[in-house]
Formats: C-alpha cells, sequence, structure tokens
C-alpha cells in the first residue's frame, strides 16, 4: 500500500484557513502577517431577493459596494500613524486626536509681567506697583514641516528615555535636519554645543562655523618672533552647513513647545 503525498505549498499559503489563530493554520503552514494593515475586502452589502430583478436597486448597491471599498483602500494606503507624509488639516486631526498635540504657537520669548520690585527698573514711566504684561513682538509660522519636526521631538523613542548630552544633542540635530519629521542627519552633533551654568542652566549653542588658531605670537603659547607681532593671532574659518531653522528652535524651546526637563532653565544661542 502506497501513501500520496501532498507536495508542500510555498510560503505563504495560498489558503486563509485559520487566519485566526497565532502562528500556524489548521493545516499546518505558518500565517504570515499581510502587507497591507488591517482587512482588505469590505464585507458587501446585497439586495433581498425580492428585489433582485430592479436594475436601478442593483446599480444603488453595486455603486455603495465600489464606494466603501475605496475608502477601505485609502484608509489602508494613507498609514495615518505615519505624520511625516500628511499635510494640512489631515495633519492637525491626527496630530492632535492621536498624539494629543495640536499645532503650538512659537513665539520669540514668554510673556512676561512687569511692574512687581525687582522686574522693571525704578523711576521710569511706569508708576512703582503697577503691572505691565509684556509680550513677545516675533512670531514664527508652524508650518507643516515644523509641526512634523516638533511631534518627532516628543515621540522619537530611538534615543532612549533618560537625558543625558547625547540625548540632547541628537535631538536638537534632528529638529534642525529632518525634514518633515524624518530622523534627521545625527550622526555628528558638532554643531550643537552644550554648556551647564549655574542655577541649573544649560546653554545650547548652535554654531555655523569653527575658528581653528593656525599660528601667531601669544606669550608662553606660541612662539615669538621678528616677524609677528606679540599678541597677533592667525586663524581660519571652517563653515558649517546653515541650520536655518536654529531661530525657530530657539523660540520653540523658550516657549516651552518643546518638550524638556523641568529642572533646568534652557537657553538657546545662535553663534556665528
Amino acid at each position: 500500500m502506497t501513501v500520496a503525498t501532498v507536495p508542500p505549498y510555498p510560503y505563504p499559503y495560498p489558503s486563509d484557513i485559520g487566519g485566526f489563530v497565532i502562528g500556524f493554520s489548521p493545516i499546518g503552514g505558518p500565517i504570515y502577517a499581510p502587507t497591507t494593515p488591517g482587512i482588505i475586502k469590505t464585507i458587501r452589502s446585497y439586495l433581498y431577493w425580492q428585489y433582485s430583478d430592479d436594475d436601478d436597486l442593483q446599480a444603488f448597491v453595486a455603486a455603495y459596494n465600489a464606494m466603501s471599498q475605496q475608502y477601505l483602500d485609502w484608509f489602508n494606503t494613507v498609514d495615518l500613524p505615519v505624520y511625516t507624509g500628511l499635510s494640512g488639516y489631515l495633519l492637525d486631526w491626527v496630530a492632535t486626536g492621536l498624539y494629543g498635540y495640536p499645532r503650538p504657537v512659537l513665539p520669540s520669548g514668554r510673556t512676561r509681567d512687569r511692574g512687581p520690585y525687582g522686574t522693571y527698573p525704578y523711576g521710569t514711566t511706569l508708576p512703582y506697583g503697577a503691572l505691565r504684561r509684556v509680550a513677545p513682538t516675533t512670531y514664527y509660522a508652524t508650518s507643516d514641516d515644523v509641526y512634523k519636526r516638533c511631534l518627532t521631538w516628543h515621540f522619537y523613542k530611538g534615543d532612549g528615555k533618560y537625558f543625558n548630552v547625547r540625548w540632547l544633542k541628537r535631538r536638537i540635530m534632528r529638529f534642525l535636519t529632518g525634514t518633515d519629521g524624518t530622523a534627521g542627519l545625527t550622526d555628528e552633533t558638532y554643531q550643537v554645543s552644550i554648556q551647564f551654568g549655574t542655577n541649573n542652566q544649560v546653554n545650547i549653542n548652535i554654531l555655523n562655523g569653527q575658528r581653528l588658531l593656525t599660528g601667531g605670537s601669544f606669550y608662553g603659547r606660541l612662539r615669538y618672533g621678528a616677524a609677528r607681532a606679540l599678541g597677533s593671532l592667525q586663524t581660519t574659518f571652517r563653515r558649517y552647513a546653515p541650520l536655518t531653522l536654529g531661530p525657530v528652535l530657539q523660540a520653540a524651546i523658550s516657549s516651552g513647545a518643546l518638550e524638556l526637563p523641568f529642572q533646568y532653565r534652557f537657553i538657546v544661542t545662535i553663534v556665528g
């Protein structure tokens, strides 16, 4: 007696039997996730049998089925959670409704109250004890590009959960170079300098270039000779790629639109 063998199917199995069983189907083949998320076909609508001979109703049901399938195909291809490909009101809807982060307003500073003791020069036009609220004078338009960079600042998980200098420098470079909230250029962070000052102040310097000392005559450090006057220096300037969004980053951090540890006071300075 011979037993016929069934040749193995190429993976993935053509049958969707047991697709709800994690890992394997009843016929033995592993179940692979579809390339398109979610379901790929809608449950089609149909007419009751007594109306099946009505051409107008049949056309209406066919149009309804086609339209519902188009909506499903659109939702499967638009990939709403990936905000880097969205724009306009759809971006606001997803970022606010899904991520809980509405489009911020980026002023060039915070609103400050002037008038109480120690906040305003004494003897000026402002009476002693009066209150004057000073608002920022410059506002930056939060375009879709800037909005998506702010979203990536908040929700990027690749740098870990612990705040340190590397975490901060990579986030700054990602904001400055990551168009539409993409990963950006973070393999080198030489253009970002972090210095910790007194009273928990953190100075962030955005460098547009670097000046190198190449020669001259300086007491105790460089050679002194007849050809060089004492105190003269020779330098070269190495210009970096311009980071045009430096002022926007400055406004976003000073206004609190970009999340940072509240224990520190962050000051952004654009150098060169």
